[in-house]
Order: C-alpha cells, then sequence, then structure tokens
C-alpha cells in the first residue's frame, strides 16, 4: 500500500507542474536564426470556458487581418491554462509586413 502511494505521489509530482496556471509561448517554426519579424504584429485568439464552451478564431488568417499584415514572416502560439483548463485561451501571434 505504501509503495503505492509512493508511485502514485512521484506520478503526481511530474504531471502537476503547470496545471493550475500555466502561460507559455512557443514558435510555430524552429528555425529562427535569420527570421526577420516585421513591423506589424497581429493576434487571434480562442477561448474555452468550463469544458463545455468554445468561441474565438486564432486562425492565421484571422491575426494577420487584425494586424493589417498582407505577408507573414513568422509565427508564435501562447497558451494561457487556468485550473486545469477550467478557462483556455489560445492565441495566435503572426509578424509581417
Amino acid at each position: 500500500m505504501a509503495r503505492t502511494l509512493s508511485i502514485l505521489a512521484l506520478i503526481g509530482m511530474f504531471m502537476l507542474p503547470g496545471c493550475l496556471y500555466s502561460h507559455v509561448t512557443l514558435p510555430y517554426s524552429t528555425d529562427l536564426n535569420k527570421t526577420d519579424l516585421g513591423h506589424k504584429k497581429g493576434e487571434a485568439s480562442t477561448y474555452s470556458v468550463l469544458w463545455l464552451v468554445a468561441w474565438g478564431n486564432a486562425g492565421s488568417a484571422a491575426a494577420a487581418q487584425s494586424g493589417g499584415i498582407t505577408t507573414l514572416n513568422h509565427m508564435d502560439q501562447e497558451l494561457l491554462v487556468v485550473l486545469f483548463g477550467l478557462y483556455m485561451r489560445h492565441t495566435t501571434i503572426v509578424y509581417g509586413h
């Protein structure tokens, strides 16, 4: 019994980080050594609440339109998760001219 609890505690330690609150930004591409971001930035998001309701448009076209961008140079994704996904926001960030 004690061994089972120890194993469960160990698994929980590795699974819990970031479950209560997580806010990360990641690039869509890893080839960034010569990327020119451009002088314009646009963002578009989707939202989710209570795992039941979701809305928004996080597409690259919506993000480009919000920033007045016609040529995309780079894209990032941003993810905000609160309380195991009770509230979630996924944002696409585009850069260009």
